[in-house]
This record gives C-alpha cells, sequence and structure tokens, in this order.
C-alpha cells in the first residue's frame, strides 16, 4: 500500500471515528454541538489536576504563565473542529486572561499550516502526530478543550464542537476558569 493510500486511509477511519464519537456524546454536549437546547448549555466535566504533560506541551505552556488557558484538540480533517476553530481565535483574542493553545492530533504540519493561512489566522499550535500528548491527557475524540486555570492545572473538558461565539459559553468558560472566590475579608 502506497504512504498516499495510506493517509487517505487513515484520515478516512479517522473521520469515522470522530463522528461515532460525537454520536456517543453525552446528550447535553450533543445538543449544544448542533445548536439546539439552552444558549450557553454545555457539560463542561471536572478533570482530576493530574500533571500529564510532555514536555513539548509544557514548553508550549511556559510563555502563557498567569494566564488561563484552552488547550482544544483538533484536527484539519475533523470537521467539527474545522467549523469551531475561527470562534476560538477569536475568543482568544477577545479575552486578555485567556490564552488559546491548539494541539493538532494526527495531523501533518502542512496541512495545519494551510489549513490556519487559508483562515487568516494564527493561533499557538503544538504537533501531536504521534498522539503522544492526546494520550497523556486521555483525548478520546475530537473536538476536546481542556481549561485551564492560570496555573496550568486542568480544571474542566468539554467534548465536542461548541459555538464559541455564544456570549453565554464564553461567560461560563470565563468563569470556569476564573480564580475562585479569596473567602478571607481584606
Amino acid at each position: 500500500m502506497s504512504d498516499i493510500s495510506r493517509a487517505l486511509r487513515r484520515r478516512t477511519l479517522a473521520s469515522l471515528a470522530s463522528f461515532a464519537a460525537l454520536a456517543a456524546a453525552p446528550t447535553t454536549l450533543v445538543a449544544a454541538t448542533r445548536g439546539t437546547g439552552a444558549p450557553g448549555r454545555f457539560e463542561a466535566v471536572a478533570v482530576d489536576p493530574r500533571d500529564a504533560r510532555p514536555a513539548v506541551l509544557q514548553a508550549a505552556l511556559e510563555p502563557l504563565r498567569n494566564r488561563a488557558v484552552l488547550v482544544n484538540f483538533w484536527a484539519t480533517w475533523c470537521e467539527p473542529c474545522r467549523a469551531e476553530m475561527p470562534a476560538l481565535v477569536r475568543l482568544d483574542a477577545a479575552e486578555a486572561g485567556l490564552a488559546l493553545l491548539t494541539v493538532a492530533v494526527a495531523d501533518r504540519e502542512g496541512d495545519v499550516r494551510r489549513f490556519f493561512a487559508a483562515r487568516g489566522l494564527d493561533p499557538l499550535v503544538v504537533a501531536d502526530p504521534e498522539q503522544i500528548i492526546a494520550r497523556a491527557w486521555d483525548v478520546r475524540f475530537l473536538p476536546t478543550t481542556f481549561l485551564l486555570d492560570a496555573s496550568h492545572r486542568p480544571r474542566h473538558r468539554i467534548r465536542g464542537e461548541l459555538d464559541w461565539n455564544d456570549p453565554a459559553v464564553r461567560e461560563r468558560v470565563m468563569t470556569l476558569v476564573a480564580p475562585p472566590n479569596d473567602p478571607t475579608p481584606h
């Protein structure tokens, strides 16, 4: 089998897996990804703040110190990922206390560059062609977004496509990554 045939087969299988995973997603999330249900409603699952950071991801997070971070696992061959990326980049630009770090899973560098160039986008991208980061973070389907607090501890995971332009979604995300209120009087 040629390299091209293998690549096409891999992309086809990955796309089918992505669609199957979306079909198996929780009802709340599926409703949010298809534009139905209450505005801003999505399932943000609390995650264990285990430190599963391969060196390449740690290096990418270092310049984002003291900022909450959305770590978005995506791929150019994943249609829901492609659909939500422009809104994620706009959210990153609009919120000073929030940064976006994208992890291109099982994708080719040239495809990623062409995707962003065609849309005039320039997010921070970490390549994960061998899915090392995705496996370390237990990412089983795309897109998956982790919300990290300003200390870069994973706090929540969102599986599936969201309308990141929705003001209610943005408000909820900012609430989830905000530092907890200090209960001591000043």
